[in-house]
C-alpha cells in the first residue's frame, strides 16, 4: 500500500497493513482525542493515571517543545461490532508495538459522512515518536493477522492537538470542523466560549484539533464531550441562551463551518510504563 495519501511515513495502526482497499475522499474525517497541550502534560498524566492506574512513560515530562498529535484512521465496515471487538482485543498490543500512549474507537450516532464509518484514533506524545515508529512491525502484524472483519480504509491522517480534555473511559460527543483564517482569534474565542460554560458549570470538556496533513491541512476540529450524555445536551442546549449567542457572534466572520456530528468514544488501552 502506499502512504502518501495521508502524508503519514512513520507510525502507522494495525488496520492498514492488511485492508484491502484504500479510499481517496473529498470529505474529511471528524474524529475524537483527549491529550495535553504542549504546557499541559502533567495535567493529563493525573488524568491518565486515574483513569487507567498506570504509570506512563517519562519522555511525555520531558521535552516542553514537543508536540503531542493523534493518528486518525476513519474505517468504514458493515460489521462495526466485529471490528471494535478486534480493536479492544488488540489495542493494548498496538500501543506498546508503536509507542503510542492511548489508543480508542468512537462510533457516529448522527451525521456520520458515511453509514458504516469508525474512527480508530491513538495519542502519540510527540511527532518525533511517530515518524520514528517502525509501521510493519512483527507485533503490528500479527495483531492484524487475528482481524476478520471486512472494511474499506477511507481516511487516514495526522491531527496536532492543541486544545486539551481529561481522558474518560467512554463519552458522548459533540465535533464541529471549520476552516478559518484567523487560526490565532478563532483559539481564542473557543477559549473565551469555554470559559464561560465552565462559569456555568456545564460538565463538558472541550477539545480542539488541527488537522497536519492531507485534505485535512490547517482544518480545526472543535469538540465537545462528557462522559454524562444529558450534559453534552444541556449545552448544546444552551445555544440559545442570550450569553451563548453573544460569544458566538464574536465569530462572525472567522470560521466557516465545514462539517458538525455527534459520537461516542471509548479509551480501549493506554501505555504502561
Amino acid at each position: 500500500m502506499s502512504l502518501r495519501h495521508s502524508g503519514l511515513c512513520g507510525a502507522i495502526w494495525a488496520d492498514d497493513l492488511q485492508s484491502t482497499k484504500i479510499l481517496r475522499c473529498k470529505k474529511r474525517s471528524i474524529c475524537y482525542a483527549e491529550f495535553p497541550q504542549i504546557n499541559n502534560k502533567e495535567c493529563v498524566v493525573k488524568n491518565l493515571r486515574r483513569l487507567f492506574s498506570l504509570a506512563f512513560v517519562s519522555v511525555l515530562m520531558t521535552t516542553a517543545k514537543a508536540e503531542p498529535v493523534m493518528n486518525l484512521i476513519t474505517v468504514n465496515t458493515n460489521d462495526g461490532a466485529g471490528y471494535a471487538a478486534w480493536a479492544k482485543a488488540s489495542a493494548s498490543a498496538l500501543v506498546k508495538a508503536n509507542n503510542a500512549m492511548a489508543m480508542g474507537l468512537c462510533t457516529p450516532t448522527s451525521g456520520a459522512e458515511m453509514m458504516g464509518d469508525l474512527y480508530l484514533w491513538s495519542f502519540f506524545d510527540s511527532q518525533e515518536t511517530v515518524y520514528n515508529n517502525e509501521p510493519m512491525n512483527p507485533a503490528v502484524q500479527a495483531e492484524v493477522a487475528k482481524m476478520k472483519v471486512d472494511r474499506t480504509v477511507r481516511e487516514w491522517d495526522i491531527w496536532r492537538i492543541v486544545r486539551a480534555a481529561e481522558v474518560s473511559e467512554r463519552g458522548y460527543y459533540y465535533n464541529l470542523r471549520v476552516k478559518t483564517d484567523n487560526m490565532s482569534g478563532y483559539l481564542q474565542g473557543l477559549d473565551a466560549m469555554y470559559a464561560e460554560m465552565q462559569k456555568r458549570e456545564m460538565g463538558v470538556t472541550m477539545q480542539v484539533f488541527v488537522g497536519d496533513t492531507g485534505v485535512n491541512t490547517g482544518i480545526v476540529m472543535v469538540s465537545l464531550g462528557s462522559s454524562d450524555g444529558a450534559a453534552l445536551g444541556r449545552a448544546l442546549d444552551a445555544r440559545t441562551e442570550s450569553w451563548f449567542a453573544d460569544t458566538l457572534s464574536k465569530f462572525e466572520g472567522q470560521r466557516e463551518l465545514e462539517h458538525g456530528f455527534s459520537l461516542i468514544c471509548e479509551t480501549y488501552a493506554a501505555a504502561e510504563q
